[in-house]
């Protein structure tokens, strides 16, 4: 295979430094060898990535020297076409029927590493408490010690090409929304608007998306994340529509809220505070201050409006890069009450200011964003308003 016919998304001078991040962090936990083995944290310092990132697969990060790959051996073919752009040239592949830990333990081992201090990912989805068990047993030897959120810090603070990327990524969110808000009329079904979406997103060049779009309307909507029936939607029924368009697993959500014909006068007053809530947090959330502080901004405003009860959420949810089954970086970071966290520049959010009324339903004008040095700066540029179609 050619170098021409594989990329990586950014430039091999981005991995370099996230490498290099990473094995700083080692060192300040003393750990000698760490094992990335979240689909993300892989995506982030190699460019690895295949369709089944649940599937067990671990790279093998030590603090000097060549990393290397254990995985199952179906995916050799992708470590061999990404070695020829990669900065990981080596796997070791695990035959279907074998124990994966066993596996890795014996590459640990025969590579000198069988008593080193090394770092695990406790908090992983796909590396499990029993796999950790089998692990220890192949190398009783080991020092092993948790190296939980070690990559996911590095990861909180997005860079110039991380954010630059993010940006293409909403503009793809924002024509798929726009494209499913044109299209609503009396009659159309939920999933009609939903299918326009995600065709937009499609051919405007996003990717797979881990969940959605969710498309609902109505009473129903009050349903977190319920999504489209294949019903008609009627004059006067509140119709939220979110998705978060995807490249390179880089992820923009959005969130907007549209009705057929004249609004409710509860609606309106909803929508109005969710505005509020919004635009509060867009002009007074700044870098230094705390999650707790960020969070109290927006809901202070919302409880001004009249709308506190309602909001049940916390304020905002970290966004950048995911695979499923989640399009946010909710375990990195995010804007909620009690949180002493600080919000910090590169940071990437959305915010939503997400009101739940039984009987009316959800009521949401949400915006992602990115902490600059002085504030926030929206990631797309459709309007956080009520759409009103006739």
């Amino acid at each position: 295979m050619n170098a021409e016919e594989i990329r990586l998304p950014f430039d091999p001078e981005e991995y370099r430094r996230r490498v290099a991040a990473a094995r700083r962090a080692m060192a300040e936990a003393g750990i000698e060898v760490l094992l990335a083995t979240g689909p993300e944290n892989v995506w982030y310092l190699s460019g690895f990535r295949t369709g089944t990132a649940h599937v067990f697969t671990a790279l093998v990060l030590p603090i000097e020297g060549e990393a290397f790959w254990v995985l199952r051996r179906t995916e050799l073919s992708n470590t061999r076409a990404l070695a020829e752009v990669s900065w990981v040239k080596h796997a070791v592949g695990v035959p279907d029927g074998t124990d994966p830990p066993v596996v890795l333990a014996e590459a640990l081992a025969a590579r000198g590493f069988g008593a080193a201090r090394i770092g695990i990912d406790r908090e992983g989805w796909f590396f499990t408490a029993a796999m950790q068990s089998r692990l220890e047993a192949g190398l009783p030897e080991a020092r092993f010690l948790d190296a939980s959120g070690l990559v996911e810090r590095i990861r909180t603070i997005k860079s110039a090409p991380e954010i630059a990327a993010m940006r293409a990524v909403g503009t793809i969110t924002a024509t798929s929304l726009g494209a499913g808000i044109d299209l609503l009329e009396e009659g159309v079904t939920d999933r009609e608007i939903g299918a326009v979406m995600t065709a937009t997103a499609i051919r405007a060049g996003g990717e797979p998306m881990p969940q959605g779009p969710f498309v609902t309307f109505g009473p129903r909507s009050f349903r977190a994340h319920s999504t489209w029936t294949g019903d008609p939607i009627p004059r006067s029924a509140l119709v939220n529509t979110e998705m978060a368009a995807t490249i390179d697993r880089y992820h923009v959500p959005c969130f907007r809220v549209s009705v057929i014909g004249p609004p409710s006068a509860e609606l309106a007053r909803f929508h109005a505070a969710s505005e509020k809530g919004l635009a509060a947090a867009l002009d007074r959330i700044e870098p230094g201050m705390t999650s707790h502080r960020a969070d109290t901004i927006m809901r202070e405003a919302i409880e001004k409006a009249g709308c506190g009860d309602e909001f049940v959420v916390r304020a905002a949810y970290g966004i950048g890069l995911s695979f499923g089954p989640t399009w946010g970086e909710d375990r990195l970071m995010a804007l909620r009450p009690g949180d002493q966290r600080l919000v910090e520049p590169g940071m990437g959010f959305h915010l939503v200011p997400a009101l739940y009324r039984e009987g009316l339903g959800c009521v949401c004008c949400s915006m992602p964003v990115v902490v600059t040095d002085t504030g926030l700066d929206p990631l797309l540029d459709l309007e956080p308003r009520l759409f009103v179609k006739d």
